[in-house]
């Protein structure tokens, strides 16, 4: 008995077209789509970060005007007793080429009748409020230290 060998396809020419259409490589690359896609994500992520960056320049800037506005106080304040008197009243002005106007407040302090019996000085306390105000990008903006000094009894 014969032994019939399998079926073997001939290596013409519609073998090889389709052994050629098997072994060539998917299309290499992003679609147009793809593109445009990463390109609008981007966008919004560089619009994002020049937002979040512009807002810390800007409060950078508005921390630096409230510090030079706590300076202000601080040096009209510590003046309090020594170049100005304690006394009631007001007294402003402004610094030199900044545009920072400064207002200290003084008024008495009423003590409790029980607490003003038990000591007997010439002396009052006064609550002292000093206010520096100055205008930022169109904004009033304004900055209040306030404190305790002692002066004459009125």
């Amino acid at each position: 008995m014969a032994v019939s060998a399998p079926y073997k396809a001939s290596s013409g020419q519609y073998g090889s077209k389709m052994r050629a259409k098997r072994r060539r490589a998917p299309a290499q690359g992003f679609s147009i789509l793809e593109i445009l896609i990463a390109f609008v994500v981007m966008a919004m992520v560089v619009g994002s970060l020049l937002r979040l960056f512009g807002t810390a320049i800007h409060n950078v800037a508005l921390a630096e005007e409230y510090s030079f506005a706590v300076q202000v106080a601080e040096s009209r304040l510590q003046t309090v007793g020594t170049a100005i008197a304690v006394e009631k009243g007001s007294i402003n002005g402004e610094e030199q080429a900044t545009g920072y106007q400064w207002v200290v407040t003084m008024e008495p302090l009423e003590l409790e009748a029980e607490t003003e019996e038990s000591f007997s000085l010439s002396i009052q306390a006064y609550q002292v409020d000093v206010t520096v105000s100055w205008d930022s990008a169109g904004k009033k903006r304004q900055f209040v230290l306030s404190s305790l000094r002692f002066g004459e009894q009125i």
